[in-house]
C-alpha cells in the first residue's frame, strides 16, 4: 500500500482541501445520527448487507461505527494514522465476506446524500462547487483505501495458492524422478536376468538339442537386445529426453518373435503358430503407423 503522502497526491487533496473538510464538517457533523438513519436504511433493503443487522444491538453498534468514520472524515488530518484506521476499516470487510461492491454502493449512496446537503446549505455556487470539490476527493480517497484490502487480499491468496501449486509441482517431480530411477534399476535386473536366461539358453545347445538350444537362444538374444534399448532410452528419458511410444512396439514384437521361435518345435498344431504370425502381423502394421507418425512429428520440429 502507498503511503497517505502519495495518495493525496495522487488525489490532489492539498491543504486547502483540509480546511475545507473542517467548514463541511461544521455544516455536515450536525446531521451525524441522521445520515446513520439513512445510511443504514440503505443497507437494510438488500438481503446481502441486511444480514449483518439481525439484532438491535449489532444495529446500534455499526451505526457507532459509522458516526466514528464520519466525524472522522471531517476533523482528523490525512496522515498515516488516519490511513492506517481506514486500512483496519477495509480489513474488517474483508474479514466478515462484505463484497467489495456493496462497499461502492454504500459509498455511493452518501455520497450523494452529502452532495444534496451541501447544495442545500451553501448558497454561494462557487464556494458549494469547491466544498463539493473536497468532499469527493476525500470520499474517494476514502473508498480507495478502504477496497485497496480486498485487492491486497486476493494477492495473498494468490501467492498462497502458488506457493502451495509450487510445493505440489516440486514434489511431484521428484517422485516422478524418483520413479524413473526405480524403473532404469528394475531393467537393469530384469537385464541381467535375460542375461543368465540366454546363458542357460547356450549351456542347454551345448549339452543338449543343439537345434533346440540355437533357437533359444536367438530368442534370448532379442530379448537381451530389447533390454539393452529399453534401457538406452530410459537413461535418454532421464537426462531429459522424450521416451518413444514405438519402444514398447518393439519390445511386444520382440517378444512375438521369441514365442515364435519356441513354438516352431514346441507345438504340434498349426493354429497356436498361425495365431501368433497373425499377432506379429497386427503389431508390425501397429508398428510401421506409429514410427512414421512419430518420423513426421520429428520433421516437423
Amino acid at each position: 500500500m502507498e503511503s497517505i503522502i502519495d495518495i493525496r497526491d495522487q488525489f490532489e487533496f492539498t491543504e486547502e482541501d483540509q480546511e475545507n473538510l473542517k467548514k463541511l464538517g461544521e455544516l455536515l457533523l450536525p446531521l451525524s445520527d441522521q445520515m446513520a438513519e439513512e445510511f443504514y436504511d440503505f443497507l437494510m433493503q438488500f438481503p446481502k448487507t441486511a444480514v449483518y443487522f439481525k439484532t438491535k444491538e449489532s444495529v446500534k453498534r455499526r451505526k457507532e461505527t459509522f458516526q466514528f468514520w464520519y466525524k472522522d472524515l471531517f476533523t482528523s488530518q490525512f496522515d498515516n494514522r488516519y490511513l492506517l484506521r481506514l486500512q483496519k476499516t477495509g480489513k474488517v470487510h474483508v474479514k466478515i465476506g462484505l463484497d467489495s461492491y456493496h462497499v461502492n454502493a454504500s459509498m455511493s449512496f452518501l455520497r450523494e446524500q452529502l452532495r444534496r446537503q451541501v447544495a442545500a446549505q451553501i448558497k454561494d455556487g462557487v464556494c458549494t462547487e469547491d466544498m463539493l470539490i473536497t468532499l469527493h476527493k476525500a470520499l474517494d480517497i476514502n473508498l480507495s483505501i478502504m477496497t485497496s484490502s480486498y485487492q491486497e487480499e486476493k494477492l495473498k491468496k494468490y501467492f498462497v495458492y502458488h506457493k502451495a501449486e509450487k510445493w505440489l509441482v516440486q514434489l511431484a517431480e521428484r517422485l516422478l524422478h524418483g520413479l524413473n530411477l526405480f524403473l532404469a534399476i528394475g531393467l537393469l535386473v530384469l537385464a541381467l536376468g535375460v542375461l543368465t536366461l540366454l546363458g542357460q539358453d547356450i549351456y542347454q545347445a551345448i549339452v543338449g538339442n543343439l537345434e533346440h538350444g540355437v533357437i533359444r537362444s536367438l530368442g534370448s538374444l532379442l530379448l537381451l537386445w530389447m533390454m539393452i534399448e529399453l534401457l538406452n532410452t530410459e537413461i535418454q528419458h532421464l537426462r531429459g529426453g522424450k521416451l518413444p511410444v514405438r519402444i514398447f512396439v518393439e519390445l511386444a514384437l520382440v517378444a512375438f518373435i521369441r514365442k515364435i521361435f519356441v513354438a516352431s518345435f514346441e507345438y504340434k498344431d498349426p493354429i497356436p503358430f498361425v495365431l501368433l504370425l497373425g499377432g506379429l502381423l497386427v503389431l508390425g502394421i501397429i508398428y510401421f503407423m506409429v514410427a512414421r507418425i512419430e518420423s513426421q512429428r520429428a520433421d516437423r520440429e
